[in-house]
């Protein structure tokens, strides 16, 4: 049972899309503190197994005196040992037995707890991570009974029935009684499926209950299930004196003044979230073509691309090798605090000078070979996406007191844009331009190169698993 109860708590920890907007220093410190949780819980259940093996020893051992008695009382009763020991158990023992009973546990796991429990995070930042969920839902399209029904152990965008019930409850405070009828009938519909079911009362969501809260964001929106809902729940819970009232008053409450359900809203996606969905009409613009003009080592070695005529992008797949990949990565963990910028909340990274290495002198060159050019920018910039909302690449810049010189020129200088891809991201995080068909999932290695950028507000949709990490060079006019 402790490790199940160890599994469900990570799995309800790294699911959450709060920490992926946390700096490193700050997950680190919470998962900290929830293997001190956890090693303390441990603990607890450790000495509540020597309490029941001595519990259960015991039990064996009145037992076997017992059945020994059963075979002949009159005959074993006879026996003044046998009577003396009996009487003694009974007049003795249990009274030691009450006192071992209401003995606390594990006292000093307890107390621990006491201490660690004010390192706990916040209410508002619980209900900021369900926002967080709620938004990307939102986004994304995902459907709670889609997520629930999950593998809860190989996929990365699981919910149990209990964080279903959480989010409901979360819904139906910030009065969106749509959603919350979503979540909590879904936590219904699976409230048994989990292995971890059986916890779920112990931490505050027995099953009547959910049901009691279902019906109450159903009948929010005069549907007529909450009816039937309110009965499930009493049928859970029949001697619920404060649930029998509740369903009395609204069963009169419903007769008396009918009202008109209330209808879920149509669909209606922006082209921004249509596109990161994946949801994108093919291009016929598209060819596929091989770059093998310029050096003599583009000759020897041509790169495959992928050209969208419009608006201009290229696509160079698996075009910078995986030591030239493990070299920027070494470079920008190992960055000086002087190159290091903060764009906006979970965008943070690193500018490195084209002439730091040969390595970084090379990365450029093939970039002025991908786009025909002879200038770029005399620094790359690593940037590392935590977000949850969408982001414009142009925009970061533009916005930033970091490169002065650079938001100067960008608007008559910068004629093209090239990201370099440092890192995959399972979930999420895909390249698109909201007016234009298009759409780049980033794969590491692969580069996407951009014309006019600073025009055409190309957007990085939010992550979902995983961080996004891209090196951005840009391209200067010649003149």
């Amino acid at each position: 049972m402790a490790g199940g109860i160890k599994s469900l708590i990570l799995l309800l920890i790294l699911g959450c899309p709060c920490f992926q907007a946390m700096d490193e220093k700050e997950v680190r410190e919470m998962m900290a503190l929830e293997q001190e949780l956890l090693k303390n819980l441990q603990k607890y259940a450790v000495k509540l197994e020597d309490k029941i093996n001595l519990i259960e020893e015991s039990i064996t051992e009145y037992t076997e005196e017992i059945n020994e008695a059963n075979k002949d009382p009159e005959l074993y009763l006879s026996n003044p040992l046998n009577a003396f020991r009996l009487i003694r158990h009974m007049h003795q023992d249990w009274v030691s037995w009450q006192v071992y009973m209401e003995k606390p546990v594990a006292p000093e796991a307890v107390e621990n707890l006491e201490r660690l429990l004010p390192q706990l995070p916040e209410k508002e930042a619980y209900k900021q991570a369900a926002r967080d969920v709620h938004d990307l839902t939102q986004f994304y399209d995902y459907k709670p009974s889609d997520l629930v029904a999950k593998n809860e152990r190989n996929s990365s965008l699981h919910l149990s029935p209990l964080d279903c019930y959480h989010l409901g409850l979360e819904r139906y405070e910030e009065e969106d009684y749509l959603g919350a009828a979503k979540w909590l009938s879904v936590t219904a519909e699976n409230y048994t499926l989990s292995e971890y079911s059986d916890l779920y009362g112990l931490l505050g969501a027995p099953r009547w209950q959910v049901y009691r809260d279902q019906a109450r964001a159903l009948l929010k929106l005069n549907r007529p299930a909450f009816l039937e809902t309110y009965e499930q729940a009493s049928n859970l819970n029949p001697f619920n004196v404060h649930l029998m009232d509740e369903i009395g008053q609204w069963e009169l409450t419903s007769t008396r003044d009918p009202m008109d359900p209330v209808p879920d809203p149509l669909p209606k996606p922006t082209k921004l979230e249509r596109h990161c969905r994946g949801h994108v009409i093919p291009q016929r613009n598209l060819a596929c073509e091989v770059l093998n003009w310029g050096s003599d080592f583009m000759k020897l070695a041509p790169l495959r691309f992928e050209l969208l005529v419009e608006p201009f992008t290229v696509l160079y797949p698996n075009s910078v090798y995986e030591t030239e990949l493990r070299h920027v990565d070494k470079v920008y963990n190992q960055c000086p605090p002087i190159n290091q910028f903060h764009l906006e909340k979970g965008v943070t990274g690193c500018s490195i000078s084209n002439g730091y290495s040969p390595t970084m002198g090379r990365l450029r060159d093939r970039v002025l070979e991908m786009t025909g050019m002879t200038k770029t920018w005399n620094r790359s910039f690593v940037v590392e996406n935590d977000s949850l909302k969408p982001l414009e690449i142009s925009k970061l810049f533009r916005k930033s007191t970091k490169f002065p010189d650079l938001n100067v020129m960008e608007k008559t200088n910068v004629v093209a844009t090239a990201i370099i891809f440092l890192r995959d991201v399972p979930e999420g995080g895909a390249i698109t331009m909201p007016n234009y068909e298009l759409f780049v999932q980033p794969k590491r290695g692969n580069v996407l190169l951009s014309v006019n950028e600073m025009q055409l507000d190309t957007t990085i949709c939010p992550n979902v698993v995983g961080s996004g990490l891209v090196m951005i060079q840009f391209v200067l006019n010649d003149e």
